[in-house]
């Protein structure tokens, strides 16, 4: 033990730091791969109803905008109409 009686506590506050920024780090690399799976899921889902649509004689113009809608709702996405306004044609 040191002269001011501090040595053992310091480790342990340390280590409990370090452990928490490894489960921190973990967590995050979870949540990671779990978002990246879902966003791989959804491109197959919005895939095959383009190609569905296609297949059944969808003009392709529509058959892109189902795919896209299909896209927009499983991600959770709400789309966002871009209307110019006259400050953009300057």
């Amino acid at each position: 033990m040191s002269e001011n009686g501090n040595e053992g506590q310091s480790e342990p506050a340390g280590s409990f730091e370090e452990l928490i920024q490894g489960i921190e780090t973990e967590m995050n690399a979870t949540r990671l791969h779990k978002q990246g799976a879902f966003a791989i899921t959804s491109a197959r889902i919005a895939g095959s109803v383009y190609s569905e649509a296609m297949a059944t004689g969808v003009p392709h113009d529509l058959a892109k905008e189902m795919a896209q809608d299909t896209w927009n709702a499983v991600m959770c996405l709400t789309p966002v109409d871009y209307v110019p306004t006259d400050e953009d044609e300057s």
